[in-house]
């Protein structure tokens, strides 16, 4: 029997999220982690989410925010707050973290029990910032899609979707689901199929350390809702 895997997304700096997601996983015996990126933006403790991350060796591809802060200098046109976030962390972010955050690659491939897995940070017509929230066939044929499995995050909403004999999926986001539920989200491939859970932890440990640090309260205020910023 094929050991077990587990792919996380959309940390967003929130550790106490990250550690209980671990911790879940140390318990469960699953050595091997995928994320699919934004380590960075939102919420303050990145220098911790990223050291835990390279000491454990997770393979980890490049997000949106993590692509802002690493090679735009800190600009989402689109957003202004997650702008000013990012200009924040870049005056915190330890070099040495940038440099390996501006490493990572924009893609990953990988097999687990026979079926192959292509996963990026958005989607297929764009890496890094696209928001893949449905998906038909005509998707995959258009961009010829060989593997049988295509893994995104950047929705911050956990999905799977048969697609005849390929399927997408996403994790949902570890520290900032937007589905309704506050509980980290993350899946665990246990043999062919995808397996989600969903884990509490400390939200008024990540609240108390942005207070202290002088963060906006509106980037907190819907933690406990489950429904983003």
């Amino acid at each position: 029997m094929a050991s077990q895997v587990a792919v996380i997304a959309d940390i967003h700096g929130n550790f106490p999220a990250l550690t209980a997601v671990l911790d879940e996983l140390d318990r469960a015996g699953i050595t091997q982690l995928y994320c699919l990126g934004d380590l960075v933006g939102y919420y303050c403790q990145i220098n911790e989410v990223i050291g835990t991350l390279r000491e454990r060796g997770v393979i980890t591809i490049l997000g949106n925010h993590d692509h802002a802060l690493a090679h735009l200098g800190g600009e989402i046109p689109r957003s202004r707050s997650a702008t000013e976030v990012l200009k924040r962390q870049l005056e915190i972010i330890e070099p040495d973290h940038l440099a390996w955050l501006s490493a990572l690659p924009r893609s990953l491939e990988f097999t687990h029990a026979g079926r192959s897995y292509y996963a990026v940070h958005g989607g297929l017509d764009d890496p890094m910032d696209e928001y893949i929230r449905t998906i038909e066939p005509a998707y995959l044929e258009r961009h010829a899609f060989a593997h049988d499995v295509l893994l995104t995050g950047q929705t911050h909403v956990p999905l799977h979707v048969p697609l005849g004999a390929q399927a997408h999926a996403n994790p949902g986001s570890v520290g900032q689901p937007r589905d309704g539920d506050p509980r980290a989200s993350y899946l665990v491939l246990d043999g062919t199929e995808p397996v989600f859970h969903r884990v509490t932890y400390d939200v008024a440990a990540l609240v108390a350390r942005m207070q202290e640090l002088g963060f906006p309260d509106y980037l907190t205020r819907r933690l406990d809702s489950g429904r983003g910023v």
